[in-house]
C-alpha cells in the first residue's frame, strides 16, 4: 500500500487508515478477522478514539491483534480524546492526560504514534492543551499531535501554544461532503456551493503541511449511512 507523510511528523503512513469506531458491533472471531484483513493489505495505520464504544473499541482492538510488543512494532496507532459524556467537550489538562492514560491501558501499549483533540472545544485553555502535550511527548507517551474537525483559527489559536507541530486535521471529506473543495471551484459566484462554511481549511492545511484525514470517506450526510449500493446515489 503507498504510504504519505503525515504532515511534519516524518512518520510514514498507509493512505488508507483503518477507522474502528464499529469494532464494538462485531463478535471476537468477526474481529479478528477484521484486523487481519486490514493487516494482510498492509493498512497497519488504525484510527481509534476513547469514546469509541465507551472505550470497549480499544480493548476489543487489542484482544483481536493479540496485542504484544511485536505486534506493536508493526503498527501505527492513533486515538483522539476531547468528546466528554455528559460534559460535551474539553481540553483540560488534566482530562486529555487521564483520557490518554485509558487509551493506552485498553490498546494495551505503552504509546500512542499520533492523539488528535476530537472535535472543537469552544471553551478551550490553550496553555493547558500545550502543558499536556508536553507532558505526553516528554513521558513517551503521544509521538505526535493533531486534531479533528478544527477550523484554520481553531488551529491557529493552539500553535500559539503548542510547541508540537500539528500534523492532522480529521475532516468529514468524500465525494458526497466536499464542501472545502466545491467551495474554491465557485469563488466569487452565487448559490450555495460558493459559500466558505470551514475557513479555506483545505488550503490553510496545505500552506501549513498538516495532513487532512478524510473520516467516513464512504458516507453521506451526517450519519445517513454510505452511499455505495444507495439508490440516492445510482451513478
Amino acid at each position: 500500500m503507498r504510504k504519505i507523510q503525515l504532515g511534519q511528523s516524518g512518520l510514514q503512513v498507509p493512505t488508507v487508515a483503518v477507522g474502528c469506531m464499529r469494532l464494538r458491533g462485531l463478535g471476537k472471531q468477526e474481529a479478528e478477522q477484521f484486523v487481519q484483513t486490514a493487516l494482510d493489505i498492509d493498512a497497519v495505520f488504525f484510527d481509534h478514539a476513547d469514546i469509541y464504544g465507551g472505550g470497549t473499541c480499544e480493548e476489543i482492538f487489542a484482544e483481536a491483534i493479540h496485542m504484544n510488543s511485536t505486534v506493536r512494532e508493526k503498527i501505527i496507532l492513533q486515538s483522539k480524546c476531547g468528546i466528554r459524556s455528559g460534559v460535551a467537550f474539553d481540553f483540560s489538562k488534566q482530562h486529555i492526560l487521564s483520557s490518554v492514560d485509558g487509551s493506552l491501558k485498553r490498546l494495551k501499549t505503552d504509546y500512542l504514534d499520533v492523539l488528535l483533540l476530537h472535535r472543537p472545544d469552544a471553551l478551550v485553555e490553550p496553555e493547558e492543551v500545550a502543558e499536556a502535550f508536553d507532558m505526553l511527548h516528554s513521558s513517551g507517551k503521544v509521538r505526535h499531535f493533531g486534531v479533528s474537525n478544527q477550523n484554520p483559527m481553531q488551529i491557529q489559536l493552539l500553535q500559539k501554544h503548542v510547541k508540537q507541530p500539528i500534523v492532522a486535521n480529521q475532516l468529514q471529506l468524500s465525494i458526497t461532503n466536499a464542501n472545502m473543495i466545491t467551495s474554491g471551484l465557485h469563488v466569487n459566484m452565487l448559490g450555495d456551493d460558493a459559500v466558505n462554511r470551514d475557513g479555506s481549511v483545505l488550503d490553510f492545511c496545505r500552506l501549513n503541511d498538516i495532513t487532512i484525514q478524510p473520516w467516513s470517506p464512504f458516507q453521506h450526510g451526517r450519519f445517513e449511512g454510505v452511499f455505495l449500493g444507495n439508490e440516492k446515489f445510482p451513478e
